[in-house]
């Protein structure tokens, strides 16, 4: 047993690395409830589930930061509490994402193996009737040749053939009707997971592909590329200071804008192309057959196309507009790049496009170090 899980939640030993808090909980019950929830954050860490399309890594990886922030926090650290309360709503949504995937995959497997189950029972008892028929046929047979006469031999052998034949043609018709209801049944089974492989793959909120997705994807595609030497860039763009717009406006509409944001990028990429959602307010888009001068005209118009969008709505019977505006970072494949290569250079980009004064396009060059392969778009 992992020796983190086999101790009492309350006794979980908190990393050597992290510094211990050692204020009076009974006086600070937010540095009590950092403390608390630092040990479950290892506690929920140790028992993830394993999936791609749950992006484990990721989760583990900003229950870590949390971990950290938690750990170090101060005797009367106002933050505390607000730091705990986010990271148990992180906690939250992931189990509760990790108890559906885990529910869907377990009807998924209840039902193949009912329709296997039901496939097998019915082919052995269709085959010990028809078994059981033959053997009354043979012995029947058997008995014919007690005849002596030799006209009732030929009458009676040739309504046990005909019988025969009618039994043959009848197994052969069921035989016919089951593999026709089982070929439908295992139709309707891969269509069904046909859609929840394709549900996996897509970002709840926003509809585009998730963060598994796009790992997958650019590998594939990083490869294709080495073969066929042809070009393709990796665009990731950032809604920006999309936090005061959730602080200011709230969660709901904050997720209304990221959904409105997908849309509109869904509007400028083709069917060749991939557009999925990297994390938070950050996405990801992948175009082939452009080099880096043609995909710096075509994010300069996507961005130049959020900023003139806004988003309005009303509550308590005011009227709200939200305006909007997104960085993106441009980074063109390289025949000696690896995906993670390549999306650190478009991500270093990126953080230029924001350091710069956001709402622009910059471009990572060719060039490997970090301060010469920056250009920035201004507006």
């Amino acid at each position: 047993m992992n020796e983190r899980l086999s101790k009492p939640l309350g006794l979980l030993d908190p990393d050597p690395k992290e510094k211990p808090v050692t204020a009076d909980k009974s006086a600070n019950p937010s540095v009590e409830l950092a403390m608390f929830s630092a040990r479950l954050l290892a506690l929920v860490a140790d028992t993830a589930v394993e999936s791609d399309t749950l992006n484990t890594s990721e989760f583990r990886g900003k229950l870590e930061k949390y971990r950290h922030r938690l750990a170090n926090s101060v005797n009367g650290d106002p933050n505390a509490s607000s730091i705990a309360s986010e990271c148990l709503r992180l906690c939250q949504d992931y189990l509760t994402r990790a108890r559906t995937y885990l529910l869907d995959r377990e009807t998924e497997f209840a039902e193949v193996i009912d329709v296997l189950r039901m496939a097998l029972a019915k082919l052995a008892g269709e085959a010990q009737a028809f078994n059981v028929r033959l053997m009354g046929s043979s012995e029947r047979f058997n008995r014919l040749t007690e005849i002596n006469d030799i006209r009732e031999m030929k009458k009676q052998i040739s309504q046990e053939v005909r019988e025969l034949n009618r039994v043959v043609a009848e197994k052969q018709k069921q035989d016919e009707n089951s593999y026709t209801r089982l070929s439908k049944r295992i139709e309707v089974l891969q269509t069904n997971l046909s859609k929840t492989r394709e549900e996996a793959s897509l970002d709840s909120l926003t509809r585009v592909a998730n963060r598994g997705s796009f790992d997958a994807a650019i590998e594939r595609w990083v490869e294709r590329h080495k073969k066929d030497g042809t070009p393709f860039v990796l665009a990731m763009v950032d809604l920006d200071d999309f936090k005061q717009i959730n602080d200011t406006h709230g969660h709901q509409i904050g997720d209304r804008i990221l959904l409105s944001a997908a849309q509109r990028f869904g509007k400028h990429v083709r069917s060749s192309d991939f557009l999925g959602r990297y994390g938070g307010e950050e996405f990801v888009i992948m175009m082939s057959d452009l080099d880096l001068v043609q995909a710096e005209i075509k994010f300069v118009e996507i961005v130049a196309r959020i900023a003139s969008c806004s988003h309005e709505y009303t509550k308590d019977g005011e009227d709200f507009k939200v305006n909007l505006t997104a960085s993106c970072g441009l980074a063109e494949f390289n025949p000696d790049d690896t995906p993670d290569e390549l999306i650190r250079r478009a991500d270093e980009a990126l953080y230029e496009a924001k350091r710069t004064g956001k709402n622009r396009v910059v471009l990572a060059r060719k060039q490997k170090r970090f301060w010469k392969n920056l250009v920035p778009f201004r507006d």
